[in-house]
């Protein structure tokens, strides 16, 4: 073994900027040779190659030397298997690893990928570019999970840290309250403190006193509090109440303070509370009164809160990408056999009619709610078009009226003139729907729920009033309740992230929140007029195009094949199935493969015949990502189209550019959106 004695010619790589050092764990010189050959045909990275033919090399390398990624052979003279995969895992578990396997063992490549490895390839079935985007992919995989867990870790240092400035705090304030017993020594330890209030409960004559500052944290004006053991007590928030009581009993029985956390009614909203107290006994040896002190820990509450949503937003990103996808297999053969069954029946009454239409509109919702699901798990990209508010106001109404209750009447009045907007649909329905449960939270007794909309055109003087607002037309929302109105004091916080006035389970603080960040990101604004006990009524306010007009569908007129080859490969039988169904009515004969390697048996099988392949990239065994490369060396004339669930329309571009495809197929499709494609496909062909 010499080091580098297999690096590749230097060639600068401007993403990289520096080489990607390789160690490679092979006892084939012949493999070894032709993996350096495979890395020397790249362009654009710069690999420096270190082989070496035993795993206890290997180990020694790793110790004394740094390397971006490691290649290994599952079958070495010292090791075998997944032992050589451990030890180096053990040796250097941020290292990335790609293992090498033959054709003849492929389940104990994908065991090493359960247990750490980032990737596995076949030998017989590598060539460079695989091996190349390997690596990469294998190295970015790696460096995106640390650099994950890099961040959870500072969040949660940073969680740690402020809670042990709180006990720290609350511990300097506990030996104070030990050390001074008269009300002036309470007083200087209240001056120290921070969010703190000092209490004193005489147990025998229930009386209790509070400090000023107490009083404040509370909510309570100056000198309002009556020293009553009973309103005290009912301060603490209904559902932690009885728990507190008890609690604070059972201190006095067994003569020690009460440490305990609970829940406060503030009138600005509900507060996090830390109390301890220490008691203290009369000269008969029996408990006479409680001293102790009471600190707000909200925010340390609130981080708390933040990092358990960031950890189940990464979990559920992780599986709204998976859901999508089964969601989107799901929905195509229904899209498709709705499109297919006024085609194929000689006969269809008006009661069938409606059903095939409420069929269709159902799968069109489903579409809608799964490119929900992809912006939240993809970074929240989502496309946008010309919309009419006014229809979207008009399902609003449909969906508000059957689900709100009996006691509450509900108009919508829209003008036929209404603007058309540029946004996003699926949004903007849930800026509306959230709006409209808003409102029924606070008609709990019944009430009007009023939605209008109207054109508005922002002039100058309209400028200096609201800040926000930005010269031009408009389309104005309004949505409007008879409620319990909001109070003056919690009204700039309302569409903070997770400020709510509702019980634990009633609300989580975010859909105002949400409803303000959506409309900013369409360059509007909103706004909010209020009045206790008579209702609340917020506008909301849209740039709008008095010239742009909606675009509707064309009608199905699609031209029918000539008999032409079509290879599908997909591992979803309802899907193969209607799609044969669909391309054989319209004149295509039609081959199915359920994976990858199906394909590529398909298509050497009936090379001179397949005019276009649609694969799925998602697929077990062999997946389409896998799998196209290796068919368009196999048949180089061949077109590829990939079908995929898991991606948003906006990355269809940077998948058909990566695989060199010819075009991309985005689920659920219908059987205009497969035969338009294939069309086109099929004419650039010639």
């Amino acid at each position: 073994m010499a080091e580098n004695r297999y690096a590749t010619q230097t060639l600068t790589d401007p993403r990289l900027g520096t080489s990607t050092r390789v160690l490679l764990i092979e006892d084939s010189a012949a493999d070894a040779r032709l993996l350096q050959e495979f890395l020397r045909e790249t362009l654009y990275d710069e690999f420096l190659l270190t082989h070496v033919e035993r795993l206890g090399k290997a180990l020694q390398q790793l110790q004394d030397n740094t390397y971006d990624v490691v290649l290994l052979d599952l079958t070495l003279p010292d090791s075998d298997g997944l032992s050589s995969l451990n030890a180096l895992l053990h040796q250097a578990p941020s290292v990335p690893i790609v293992v090498l396997t033959n054709t003849n063992n492929p389940e104990l490549a994908v065991e090493a990928v359960r247990q750490g490895a980032q990737d596995y390839l076949i030998k017989r079935q590598m060539h460079h570019e695989v091996l190349v985007r390997s690596l990469r992919y294998a190295i970015e995989r790696k460096q995106q999970a640390e650099a994950l867990r890099a961040a959870n870790e500072a969040l949660e240092h940073r969680v740690q840290a402020r809670t042990r400035e709180l006990e720290l705090a609350n511990q300097r304030l506990r030996q104070e309250v030990n050390y001074r017993q008269t009300v002036q020594e309470r007083l200087a330890l209240a001056q120290k403190a921070g969010k703190t209030g000092i209490f004193e409960w005489n147990i025998r004559s229930n009386e209790v006193t509070w400090s000023a500052e107490l009083e404040a944290l509370y909510g309570v004006s100056r000198g309002d509090f009556d020293g009553s053991y009973d309103n005290w007590i009912k301060a603490i928030h209904s559902e932690d109440r009885s728990r507190v009581e008890q609690d604070l009993w059972r201190s006095v029985t067994v003569g020690k303070g009460l440490n305990s956390e609970f829940r406060i009614s503030h009138p600005s909203g509900i507060r996090w509370i830390s109390v301890s107290s220490r008691i203290f006994n009369g000269e008969d040896g029996k408990p006479l009164r409680m001293l102790g002190i009471h600190l707000d820990i909200t925010e340390k509450k609130q981080l708390e809160s933040q990092f358990l949503q960031a950890q189940r937003l990464e979990s559920l990103g992780a599986l709204a990408s998976g859901i999508a996808h089964d969601l989107n297999n799901i929905l195509t053969p229904i899209l498709a056999a709705g499109q297919l069954l006024p085609i194929t029946l000689e006969t269809i009454d008006e009661r069938s009619q409606q059903l095939i239409e409420t069929l269709n509109c159902s799968a069109q919702r489903g579409i809608k709610l799964v490119q929900q699901i992809l912006s939240f798990a993809q970074d929240g990209k989502s496309v946008s078009s010309v919309l009419s508010i006014g229809d979207l106001l008009a399902e609003t109404n449909q969906i508000v009226k059957q689900t709100l209750p009996q006691s509450i009447n509900v108009h919508v009045e829209v003008p036929a003139d209404l603007w058309l907007v540029k946004g996003n649909e699926t949004q903007l329905h849930q800026v509306f729907m959230n709006l409209c449960v808003n409102a029924r939270d606070a008609m709990s007794e019944g009430g009007i729920l009023r939605v209008s909309a109207k054109n508005l055109v922002i002039d100058e003087p309209y400028l200096q009033m609201h800040g926000d607002a930005t010269p031009g037309p408009h389309v104005m929302v309004t949505v409007t309740d008879t409620g319990t109105g909001i109070a003056p004091e919690i009204q700039e916080h309302i569409f903070d992230p997770f400020f709510t006035t509702k019980s634990t389970g009633q609300g989580t603080g975010l859909g105002l929140a949400a409803v303000l960040n959506i409309v900013k990101s369409h360059n509007g604004f909103i706004t909010m007029q209020t009045a206790v006990g008579e209702g609340s009524q917020f506008h909301v306010y849209l740039p709008a195009d008095p010239n742009s007009v909606s675009v509707p569908t064309p009608p199905l007129e699609l031209l029918c094949g000539h008999q032409e080859v079509i290879l599908v490969v997909d591992d979803d039988p309802a899907i193969c199935k209607v799609m044969r169904l669909s391309l054989e009515t319209y004149g295509y004969q039609v081959l199915i493969a359920n994976d990858g390697l199906g394909a590529i048996a398909m298509l050497a099988e009936h090379r001179a015949l397949v005019r276009c392949i649609l694969i799925d990239l998602m697929m077990p065994d062999m997946d389409g990502q896998t799998a196209i490369p290796l068919l368009q060396r196999l048949q180089p004339e061949v077109k590829v189209v990939a079908m995929t669930g898991a991606i948003i329309p906006t990355q269809a571009d940077s998948v058909a550019n990566e695989l060199r495809l010819d075009g991309t197929l985005n689920k659920p499709f219908t059987t205009r959106d497969l035969l338009m494609l294939l069309q086109k496909v099929l004419v650039s062909q010639g």
